[in-house]
Formats: structure tokens, sequence, C-alpha cells
């Protein structure tokens, strides 16, 4: 949930600083799995030409974020490194946390008994005045990339948290009165948004549900079974019967049995045909 919370307030600070004019409705949880997942692939080495392939990265934001194909490419390889390096030091703080509760936990018993409460308040204090440190730390780094104007959201906001503050700005493209505007819709719609410490994050900023994502990947990219596609599409029946064809040599009807010649008669005149005799005898007719 951290890393996704770290990878959105990034992308949503870098596309905002590069391409102040972009369309930000395309950054959902889709997007900002994808970029934590090419991360994680990355490792802790970060990218390099062998093992991040530039050009299907930047082809797969443009297709969400159109213009930032237009970004240089080593600024976002910049980015990209600079990302890998946070989700890295927050990797290795949420491995240390439990193992110093573990450690803090199990106190092995000492034949000293007096001499080992000192050591362990002196081991607390020293633990504790490092995490201020880190959160100090956390704070300035944090501040310094702030984007112009959160600072005036928060100071009318107090319960407006600063990674809210970052998205409702980007969201109105650096606009301070639409971005107050729409933090004053936002609390009228629905008090509880504003209550709880996870509710105190937009909805993209937060850590997507598993149920919530999965429903919400079939319903984007999943192939729509309407009426349309159940529908089986018949040709016309013709209206009239298809002509029996019929083969011509010369114009001439011939019979379609295979011949590989014919009989070629010139026409007779009628005076010819009347010199014609039939030698045939006539058939007697016998009446009984």
């Amino acid at each position: 949930m951290e890393l996704e919370r770290i990878v959105s307030a990034a992308l949503l600070a870098f596309v905002q600083t590069h391409l102040p004019e972009a369309d930000l409705s395309g950054l959902d949880e889709v997007i900002f799995s994808y970029v934590l997942g090419v991360l994680e692939d990355l490792g802790p080495s970060g990218p390099s030409e062998e093992n991040f392939d530039m050009e299907a990265f930047t082809e797969m934001m443009e297709a969400y974020v159109p213009g930032f194909a237009h970004i240089p490419r080593g600024t976002i390889g910049d980015m990209m490194q600079k990302l890998s390096g946070q989700l890295s030091d927050a990797r290795n703080k949420e491995n240390l946390q439990p193992q110093s509760s573990g450690v803090q936990g199990q106190v092995p018993i000492s034949p000293e008994p007096l001499q080992r409460p000192e050591m362990l308040k002196e081991e607390s204090r020293s633990a504790a005045a490092a995490a201020a440190a880190d959160t100090q730390d956390e704070a300035t780094g944090a501040e310094e990339e702030l984007l112009p104007g959160v600072d005036v959201l928060l100071e009318v906001f107090p319960t407006c948290s600063v990674e809210q503050a970052q998205w409702v700005l980007a969201k109105a493209r650096g606009d301070l009165e639409e971005a107050v505007q729409m933090l004053v819709e936002g609390k009228e719609e629905g008090p509880a948004a504003w209550e709880g410490p996870n509710q105190d994050l937009p909805r993209r900023l937060r850590g997507p549900q598993k149920d919530e994502l999965k429903s919400f990947i079939l319903q984007k990219y999943m192939m729509v079974d309407s009426a349309e596609d159940q529908k089986i599409h018949r040709p016309m029946a013709p209206k009239e019967a298809p002509k029996k064809l019929i083969r011509y040599i010369d114009n001439q009807v011939v019979s379609t049995k295979g011949e590989r010649f014919k009989d070629v008669r010139n026409p007779e005149a009628e005076e010819m045909k009347a010199t014609y005799i039939n030698l045939k005898p006539a058939r007697k007719y016998r009446f009984h």
C-alpha cells in the first residue's frame, strides 16, 4: 500500500511538472500497479539499458497520458532511477521495523537485572531519536517535492493530507481556486471520506482492494457480451432461382457431354428442301 502511494505521488508530480496541460484522468490503479511492477522487476539497481525497455514503457505511458512520449528519455530514466531508490528505502524501513519490534519483545534473562533496564532505556532513546530524524528527513524531502500551492491548501484544509492536496492540485492543472472548489465539494458530499487515517487519501491514492481491482480490470478490459454478439447472421436467400448455364460454341447451342468436335452444317435454302423425296414406303394400316 505504501509503495503504491509513493509511486502515485511521484508519477503525478512528474507528469504535472513536464506536461502541465496533460489529462490525468487516465492515471488510475492499473497504471500505478504497472509502474510498481516494472520497478520491482528492475530491483534495487534501478533501470539500465540491459534490464529496462524504455520504448515499451513510453508506449504504455503514452496510451494512458497523451504527450508522455514527448518527454526526453533521459528525464524519464532519471525519474525511474529516483523512484527506484525511494522504493528501496521504503522497503528497508518496512523490513527494519518488524525486526526491531521482535528484538525488543525478546528480552533475555541476564544475571545483572539492575543494569539491563538502563541498557534498554538507552536503546529505546537511540531508536526514538533515529526514528525522529528519519521522520524529519522525510518531511523535509516531501516539502521540497511539493507542488506550488499545496501549502496554501494545507492551511485552508487542515484535515487534508499532503497526497490529497497534490492530487487535487494536479487534477485542477495548477488552478488553486478550482482545487479549493473540488475539496469543498468533496467535503460536502460525504464527511465520512475525511475521517480515519486511510480515508484522508483520495480513492486513486489509496491501496485498492483485491476484489475492487479485479472488478475494475474486468469491467475496463473484458470483452462485452452484448445482445449484438449473440445474433446469428445468415445470408439472404435469393428471390429467384439461378438460371442454368448453357455453354455456347460460335454462338451455337451444343450439348454438355464434352464432345471435342461438332458438325458444321450450312443452312439450305427452301428451294433445295423442296427437291427432297422420301424413299421410305408408306406404312400400311390394317383395320380389323
